[in-house]
């Protein structure tokens, strides 16, 4: 296993997780959607921000706190969703999980996740959100919501940026999609990239091959193989959302209710009136379409469009504790991380998963203390020196 504790930034944490998987896979964690476009655009969109210090405030310790929906939290950011975690590595949602009850930070569970929700749960019992994705069929998309209500879940996290599928240059290139994994047809070209990456092959072949999506494991009959599973959740999961499918979610689910997957103003403005709690700002990572804004852009152009009052929630390309800083002085009420840990957990497992967080989290309070913030609340858009345009501070 790397040596995640001689990590000092999570771009070192990047290059021992890549060191550790096969190209294929490593390659669709890096480039997204397209040609990898929307990546490389939400992690330089935080590089044309720079702060503004205030001089002699006093400021030495700080407090990082968040509180959400009444739950207070240690600090700004949390855990994203990512789906399919356990091909990168063996029980990584769990993984995640119980670092983030640890920091006592969110973590969302994806809707295509490899570990149940009765075992996240138990990792995190009182800091593990809810992702879903609007089935085809109405009655799978009802149980998924009853099951997180009975689970205890507080947070659901409605996704909605996915009209259609999306498109993978690299699955195109490879033919190895991460929901069937290899075929006999893809086989050989693995095979030696396979043997050049031991640990990953290893964990692989222990665990029987491609991991079950245990999310959606009920809805099939017993012994229904990890592909086949697979072929039913693609079959199934995918509903082009509409506004009439919001309203009815939020009729269902009775808890806060934060719609994630909008970056144009008056689709946030609406989101709001439909009900929802709050509103994340996101491209999905860059997973969505390579020739989109970046999130941190998209954010700016929203909060200054739709003023103070909507919550607003961020996640697209941060690296850095200073990049958390950043997405809250253009307006996020709160930020959340997806391949920064999951480049801590694919290193390191859970050790990882907790590197990643302790490296964001020293970040976040010695750039808080350096630009004399004390709390959360005293970040706002006066702390940068932004540039103008669509990514000029906004209120």
């Amino acid at each position: 296993m790397a040596r995640v504790d001689k990590a000092v930034n999570i771009e070192d944490l990047r290059r021992m997780a890549m060191r550790r998987l096969p190209y294929f896979i490593r390659a669709y964690v890096e480039t997204g959607a397209g040609d990898g476009g929307g990546v490389r655009r939400n992690i330089d969109a935080f590089r044309r921000y720079q702060f503004v210090p205030r001089s002699l405030t006093g400021v030495r310790e700080v407090d990082t706190g968040n509180e959400l929906f009444g739950q207070k939290y240690a600090s700004s950011f949390g855990i994203s969703a990512v789906g399919t975690t356990g091909i990168y590595r063996r029980h990584a949602d769990i993984y995640l999980a119980e670092a983030a009850q640890n920091a006592n930070i969110p973590f969302i569970l994806s809707g295509a996740a490899t570990s149940s929700l009765q075992d996240v749960i138990k990792a995190a019992p009182t800091n593990t959100w809810y992702q879903l994705y609007v089935a085809r069929q109405q009655a799978i998309t009802d149980r998924m919501i009853g099951r997180a209500q009975d689970a205890g879940i507080k947070v659901m996290v409605y996704t909605v940026d996915y009209p259609v599928v999306n498109r993978s240059e690299i699955i195109a290139r490879t033919g190895i999609s991460l929901g069937s994994g290899p075929t006999l047809k893809t086989f050989p070209g693995l095979f030696f990239d396979a043997l050049r990456h031991p640990c990953w092959t290893a964990e692989y072949l222990r665990h029987g091959g491609l991991p079950k999506l245990e999310s959606w494991t009920e809805f099939v009959p017993p012994g229904t193989s990890a592909k086949e599973l697979a072929r039913f959740y693609y079959a199934n999961w995918h509903s082009t959302p509409t506004w009439e499918e919001l309203d009815r979610v939020r009729r269902a689910w009775p808890g806060p209710l934060v719609v994630k997957g909008i970056v144009h103003p008056d689709d946030v403005v609406r989101a709001a009136q439909a009900g929802a709690d709050a509103v994340t700002i996101s491209n999905h990572g860059g997973n969505k379409l390579d020739c989109m804004q970046g999130s941190l852009d998209a954010l700016a152009a929203v909060r200054s469009a739709v003023g103070p009052d909507v919550k607003l929630f961020f996640d697209g390309g941060i690296r850095r504790g200073s990049d958390v800083i950043v997405a809250n002085a253009l307006g996020a009420a709160h930020s959340f991380v997806g391949r920064a840990t999951l480049y801590g957990v694919m290193a390191g497992g859970l050790a990882g998963a907790k590197r990643a967080l302790s490296i964001l989290q020293t970040d976040l309070e010695h750039t808080m203390a350096m630009i004399g913030c004390r709390t959360t609340a005293d970040i706002t858009a006066a702390c940068l020196a932004g540039i103008r345009g669509s990514g000029e501070p906004g209120g």
